[in-house]
């Protein structure tokens, strides 16, 4: 089955449920199926059809999802654009896509208001959505048709979606996802989570990563989706989750620590809050219990690619919690064991499987690894293989019980004086101390030892100031003395992704450029 398949049973047999919500509009399956038809023939209409690429450029609204359905019928190639981006990655990520048309929401019009002739000279058709200044206006496109859309012949191995990475270091990569990897990615996260046809789901993620794919969950069971209107707010959040019942959501650590700060002053109804996955970055165990003493829900951690589909490669349980905040604490430094849908195996540097507990990189092989990279052979050459395995750039190990714990990402690996150090374990133990909210663990420069850890923290708000002697010493009582960070610098923010997600490449090339922020580099 793939993914228009799964929309057009969810479609039928759900024909008046709510679907999605966004602020104070829904739609219910039956008009998202009966929209995406109409766009479908609309698009066929200006001459986009199966193989041509579709990119929209907005913030979060009910229409982003119509649009990917139009995409999932026809074979048309669905490309989100970060609204963040700025004029020269926007222009790439058109170029390299090929995309013969753009959806603006008026609230983008800003982006490309000044690139209109060059959006022509690259043959896009523009189409505004809640604006018709491009011309050509989403609801009169769908308006203008009257004849249900020709639908072609769709292999799995078709191109559905190409999502592009966040590009923290040059232009970002296009990851080319197929129909059948989308599907199984989708009906195998849904069985993992556990999720019902009566749960109702939030997901805050920017779509136009491949994280809109976690929305789409609900073509698995047909259980109702919640996403921000435009983008994600803890006030919105919390209202949502009052107003809309809401029994499930997924959160990076960053938006959890927002959340847990706000219940500290607030009071919300969130009674009907069941599950909290969390994910897409490092959670550290203190946090993990921060979580328990504030929130009553059960608990599951996940690790996930943009190269495995959106897929969420492992499930760290709600009972793997209970005994992580019991007789194991080691599993609260886990990321869960393997969904069923994947297969994991820790490789040394020449391919060679290792054995339980060893440190190499992970390898993933699984029907939602992605096709490649978008236009760069080299590239996906590097990471996929003949046989399906994908090589994914992190540093973990994994016991012998199957649970996995990441180390670190290879590029963010520091070696300082010929050892090498993972982030992840120092930003663990740096945020156990009470007046630490957040850490980000960088290597910088360094004339002795080649490279030197050092950690950029943010404060608790209402904790008593701390000092660099303080945080070394509380470090050095947990660390090897290579890990202790040689210099703290103390932030009142970090550097996110669109989805809040911290950014490294920018915190080290902020000590490359500004070498007087560390102190034995003689500078300022």
């Amino acid at each position: 089955m793939l993914p228009r398949q799964m929309a057009a049973a969810v479609g039928r047999n759900f024909r008046n449920k709510t679907a999605l919500i966004c602020g104070e509009t829904s739609a219910t399956f039956g008009r998202l199926d009966e929209r995406s038809d109409r766009l479908a023939a609309a698009l066929a209409s200006l001459g986009i059809t199966k193989g041509l690429t579709a990119a929209i450029l907005s913030p979060e609204r009910i229409e982003v999802h119509e649009h990917f359905w139009a995409c999932m019928k026809t074979g048309i190639v669905r490309v989100g654009v970060n609204t963040r981006y700025a004029w020269p990655e926007i222009e790439y990520v058109l170029t390299d896509s090929a995309a013969r048309i753009l959806f603006v929401e008026h609230r983008c019009l800003s982006l490309v208001a000044d690139r209109i002739d060059r959006l022509k000279e690259l043959g896009i058709t523009l189409v505004g959505i809640g604006t018709d200044a491009l011309g050509l206006d989403y609801e009169s496109l769908l308006a203008g048709v009257d004849a249900a859309p020709v639908l072609p012949d769709i292999d799995g191995d078709d191109t559905l979606f190409v999502s592009y990475t966040s590009g923290t270091t040059g232009f970002p990569k296009g990851v080319m996802m197929s129909h059948a990897g989308v599907a199984d990615a989708i009906a195998r996260s849904v069985t993992m989570f556990g999720f019902s046809t009566d749960d109702v789901w939030y997901n805050p993620s920017a779509s136009a990563w491949v994280t809109v794919l976690m929305t789409q969950f609900n073509l698995a069971n047909g259980m109702t989706s919640v996403i921000p209107d435009g983008s994600f707010r803890i006030d919105g959040f919390l209202a949502d989750v009052e107003r809309f019942r809401v029994t499930s959501v997924i959160l990076v650590p960053t938006m959890i620590q927002w959340i847990l700060r706000e219940l500290k002053t607030s009071t919300w109804d969130l009674s009907s809050w069941r599950l909290l996955v969390y994910g897409s970055a490092p959670s550290s165990p203190a946090l993990i219990r921060d979580i328990r003493r504030s929130l009553k829900v059960d608990l599951m951690q996940t690790y996930g690619l943009t190269e495995a589909s959106g897929g969420w490669v492992t499930y760290l349980t709600e009972a793997d919690h209970r005994l992580g905040l019991g007789t194991r604490p080691e599993l609260l430094g886990s990321v869960g064991r393997a969904g069923v849908h994947f297969e994991l195996s820790i490789r040394d540097e020449s391919g060679r499987p290792l054995p339980p507990d060893s440190r190499g990189e992970l390898w993933v092989r699984g029907l939602a690894n992605m096709k490649g990279y978008l236009n760069k052979p080299v590239e996906t050459a590097e990471v996929m293989r003949p046989d399906g395995w994908m090589r994914t750039n992190d540093i973990a190990r994994m016991d012998a019980d199957g649970y996995l714990y990441l180390l670190d990402r290879q590029k963010f690996m520091i070696i300082t004086g010929a050892v090498n150090v993972f982030p992840a374990t120092v930003e663990a133990i740096v945020c156990e101390h009470p007046a630490v909210a957040e850490v980000a663990v960088v290597g910088a420069p360094h004339p002795d030892w080649g490279e030197a850890v050092v950690a950029f923290v943010r404060a608790r708000e209402a904790a008593a100031p701390v000092s660099i002697d303080e945080l070394t010493t509380f470090c050095a009582a947990h660390l090897s003395k290579p890990e202790v960070p040689k210099h703290f610098i103390f932030v009142e923010d970090l550097p996110r992704t669109s989805n809040q997600k911290v950014m490294k490449q920018p915190l080290k090339q902020l000590l490359v450029d500004d070498p007087s922020l560390l102190p034995w580099s003689g500078a300022g």
